[in-house]
């Protein structure tokens, strides 16, 4: 679910590349789908549903997949996503599954005895990352390739330095590249932070990266240069940062976010309460289930100040 969120920032930012250079599609127009609603509690969303314009004018669904462990039942899920778009749209639809973690059960094949279906597959780890420098927008998942390590450095340098791209478009990059280079090492995602931790936290997905690297572990990282003056300086940009990645979370999950709760949590100042109210967002399977933690939240933080 965490690496799903970073990817999603990825994917919307990276959306043409990603298909052009991962799925080796060449693309006329690209428009990000709503993903199709459950209609049971069996049934799950696809993760990036895209609708797009071939050059020759045809129209096609693309569902990405993002598998960070991958099981042998995903095949099947996606034989399910797939269908269910091709009901709806009666477009073809071609699924793709981006594997995070090194499998041989990331085949691209799956067959019974009553069907046989195909799906594309990009494994990152089989992938150079040199040869995807000049594709900024996913200098992200390049620590996730072979010798991604070696060119942190350089990427850093180059996203920082780039005059095409705003700070908070710097500040996702960044972010999102140090939660997957944490995938392979939380070292390597500290080598990131200690560099650009100014501009990282004022990233929506900067909270994701402290639970995927542990407060503890992060704290003793930023050590060395953290200031209290600095801490306080970007209090208002982390309580901003909370509540937008909050409100990225469900509507990820959810979709919609009832407009009075919408008001309630844009009314919400306090940083540790925007942050108990994000973990508690990734970890609700409903809408209702989150309502009922916020308010449990909000009465516990009256009983404090009274």
């Amino acid at each position: 679910m965490k690496y799903d969120i970073a990817a999603k920032v990825v994917i919307e930012n990276g959306k043409e590349a990603i298909l052009r250079r991962f799925l080796k599609i060449d693309t006329d127009s690209i428009e990000i789908m709503e993903s199709l609603p459950e209609e049971t509690t069996s049934l799950r969303r696809s993760d990036f549903p895209l609708l797009v314009t071939l050059k020759d004018g045809q129209k096609k669904v693309v569902l990405i997949e993002v598998q960070t462990e991958f099981d042998q039942d995903f095949p099947l899920r996606l034989i399910e996503y797939s269908v269910r778009f091709i009901l709806k749209y009666h477009l073809d639809v071609m699924p793709f599954v981006l594997v995070l973690k090194k499998t041989d059960l990331a085949t691209g094949f799956y067959e019974n005895e009553i069907l046989t279906f195909k799906y594309g597959v990009f494994r990152f780890w089989e992938e150079e990352s040199r040869n995807y420098l000049d594709e900024m927008s996913i200098y992200p998942f390049l620590p996730l390739m072979n010798h991604g390590e070696d060119v942190l450095e350089e990427i850093d340098r180059k996203i920082n330095d780039s005059i095409e791209i705003n700070r908070e478009e710097k500040s996702d990059l960044m972010t999102s590249m140090a939660i997957f280079a944490g995938f392979k090492s939380r070292d390597l995602a500290m080598q990131i932070i200690k560099r650009r931790r100014d501009i990282m936290m004022e990233s929506p997905t900067f909270e994701i990266l402290k639970e995927l690297l542990g407060e503890d572990y992060l704290e003793k990282g930023l050590q060395q240069g953290l200031q209290q003056g600095l801490q306080k300086g970007l209090q208002q940009g982390l309580q901003q940062g909370y509540r937008k990645s909050l409100l990225d979370v469900l509507e990820f999950k959810f979709k919609v976010i009832p407009e009075k709760l919408l008001k309630t949590i844009n009314d919400i100042t306090d940083t540790d309460t925007l942050s108990k109210l994000l973990h508690y967002a990734m970890e609700c399977d409903s809408i209702i289930e989150f309502k009922e933690k916020m308010l449990s939240v909000l009465v516990e933080k009256l009983k404090t100040e009274n």
